[in-house]
């Protein structure tokens, strides 16, 4: 076997994601844990050999002899079971999270390998590594594990030796044999934790039964499942903010410098997975997550940042990690986030449009953030007509993006639907349909990015399913500028002009599924179903999507990516509703279409048995 703290980097396509609502893992294809944020998504990492191959730490569970792997997640749950088939035998390797749980010391993270035939020799080798730091510190194999200061002990059945800066373990696996391995925030706390095959059962039992209560019984209902259990996965329960993905700085561009930090919550992508959750059957996280916007909305009086950290923290200077490589050698890695400086007008939208399907579902707002609600709309007619950055954080000057008035349009149709008419809401409503239908038609007959420009944006594909009454002759045109200039067979780039930094990036996910919709909302449902077979063809091997995808298939950018599970499942739901109700089912709001959803049973919900991530 390859020394495995000399292998080269991995494909993200070959990783896996373990999650337990708190903190997560990435483990590659071959055995090696190269990521995980085992506290809350956004804490320095332990294992982070995803981002440099030498300096970073890892955590492998390989055959000594060469082999090959098969792996699944167990039904229903974020399990993983990888199968290493070598010319001795066959074992296999069950790794998962454990959410924490108030007065019980449990394990962040267990790994159990057992043999399944004949006899295989065994390595694990664990290199931790504190958060990024320049050097590894000392392991101290003893007892029952792995112990090294500042940082979890690895608890396990096997003895360890040291081997330079890592602590290695060699055994052999004969049929029915078992090995496990756990780590714990502390030695002692290992001493009193529950058995590992318990957790398993437990951790089995909770994520089936929470995959129980989002049943849902239209086509590709097992693979919408497991975007919806990576959405779940990708929820921080103590605050309900869903991340934009697990990682940061993987990047866009193979060895260029769009690699940017994703491990925070966006308004706008929980938003939109808000959207998904709600009408998925999963009504705790929904209601999570409108608890947690209403809480910034009132800390901040109505003034929304695009992102935040989760647990609501607004400061996400960034800053470079100089000594690590990156994937690939992608420098810089980033820790942090400055577009979290920006101004993004398009948020307040989302989040007026989130209550008004809130409300429609029967949820009731609460006075606080009815009272924040109507600032944000206040806001978005005083404003509108100004510039802003724009939802893609392009590192340029400000603009009059369409999608941004689009956007504020949103804010204020939902405003008056929730509160009722008023003046200046229904005055700004009107004058931004007239500027966006009017001088916001390209003299070709198309939306461009922004008011005067010629380029074309993918994220103008959404303009009919928030409900904006588009001019359909230009939002048709629109739908072939984008195919002809932003597509690649079924893959679309959100944009192709200049947006201040050198290099380029792949297509972007979200923007291929919003074609779908919009194919769909144009009555061109055989093309529409055409493409979402093509990308529903690129998920890897376990059902996972990243931000982006070369021409080539490869994956590129932060992984899993919660815009592209979420923008999967809608749209999903929505060819679900072409077949069943036409064209005239997906007409409207994101609120419309849920209720025709419901109404036509398409989804159905089950009192779950059990949740994965209790709260403390």
């Amino acid at each position: 076997m390859t020394d495995p703290a000399a292998r080269p980097y991995r494909p993200i396509e070959d990783y896996a994601l373990l999650g337990n609502c708190h903190g997560c893992a990435l483990v590659a294809r071959d055995g090696s844990i190269d990521w995980a944020c085992l506290e809350r998504f956004d804490a320095d990492p332990l294992f982070s050999r995803l981002l440099d191959r030498t300096r970073g730490g890892f955590f492998a569970i390989q055959p000594e002899a060469p082999f090959e792997t098969a792996r699944i997640y167990l039904p229903g749950t974020t399990i993983l079971e990888t199968s290493f088939t070598t010319r001795d035998g066959i074992v296999v390797l069950r790794d998962f999270m454990v959410a924490p749980e108030a007065g019980r010391a449990l394990p962040s993270l267990v790994r159990i390998v057992a043999g399944v035939s004949g006899s295989v020799a065994m390595r694990a080798v664990h290199r931790p590594l504190a958060g990024f730091a320049a050097a590894f510190g000392a392991l101290s194999p003893v007892e029952g594990g792995v112990a090294a200061e500042g940082l979890p002990f690895l608890a396990a059945s096997v003895p360890f030796a040291l081997d330079e800066n890592r602590a290695v373990a060699r055994f052999t696996l004969a049929a029915q044999d078992q090995q496990v391995f756990a780590l714990h925030a502390t030695r002692a706390g290992a001493a009193d934790s529950p058995a590992p095959g318990d957790l398993m059962e437990a951790t089995r039992r909770a994520w089936a039964g929470w995959s129980a209560a989002a049943a849902y019984d239209g086509p590709d209902a097992d693979a919408l499942l497991r975007s919806a259990l990576t959405l779940k996965a990708l929820t921080y329960a103590p605050s309900g903010a869903i991340v934009a993905a697990a990682t940061t700085s993987l990047p866009e561009e193979i060895g260029g410098v769009r690699n940017w930090d994703y491990r925070f919550c966006w308004i706008r992508d929980a938003c939109l997975s808000f959207y998904v959750l709600k009408k998925f059957g999963m009504v705790a996280e929904a209601e999570a997550f409108v608890r947690f916007v209403g809480t910034l909305a009132e800390r901040d009086e109505g003034g929304l940042k695009p992102l935040y950290a989760i647990a609501g923290e607004s400061d996400l200077r960034e800053h470079e990690v100089a000594h690590f490589e990156g994937w690939r050698a992608s420098a810089p890695v980033r820790h942090g986030n400055e577009a979290a400086e920006q101004h993004q007008s398009d948020a307040y939208g989302q989040v007026l449009d989130l209550l008004h399907l809130y409300r429609s579902l029967g949820g009731t707002i609460p006075e606080a953030m009815r009272e924040q609600a109507i600032r944000l709309a206040d806001y978005a007619a005083a404003h509108w007509h100004e510039t802003d950055a724009g939802l893609w954080e392009p590192r340029k000057p400000e603009r009059h993006y369409l999608h941004a008035a689009i956007m504020n349009w949103v804010a204020l149709d939902r405003a008056i639907r929730l509160f009722g008419e008023r003046p200046d809401w229904c005055r700004e409503r009107e004058r931004i349909v007239a500027r966006v239908n009017g001088e916001g038609i390209h003299p070709d007959g198309y939306y461009p990015q922004s008011i005067g420009g010629d380029d074309p944006d993918a994220a103008l594909l959404i303009a009919p399913m928030v409900g904006f009454p588009v001019d359909e002759a230009a939002f048709a045109r629109t739908v072939e500028v984008v195919i002809e200039r932003l597509g690649h067979g079924p893959l679309v780039y959100r944009y192709r002009n200049d947006d201040g930094l050198p290099g380029h990036e792949g297509t972007f996910l979200i923007c291929a599924f919003w074609l779908v919709d919009a194919l769909a909302w144009l009555g061109r449902e055989e093309e529409a179903r055409t493409r979402f077979t093509a990308l529903r063809a690129l998920q890897n091997d376990v059902g996972l999507y990243a931000e982006e995808v070369a021409e080539d298939h490869t994956f590129l950018g932060n992984f899993p990516q919660a815009f592209s599970h979420l923008a999967f499942i809608h749209s999903a739901l929505v060819l679900d509703l072409v077949a069943h109700g036409g064209r005239e089912a997906v007409r409207g709001t994101y609120a419309d279409r849920t209720l025709r959803e419901t109404a036509a049973r398409r989804v159905t919900r089950v009192a779950p048995e059990a949740d994965p991530a209790p709260r403390r």
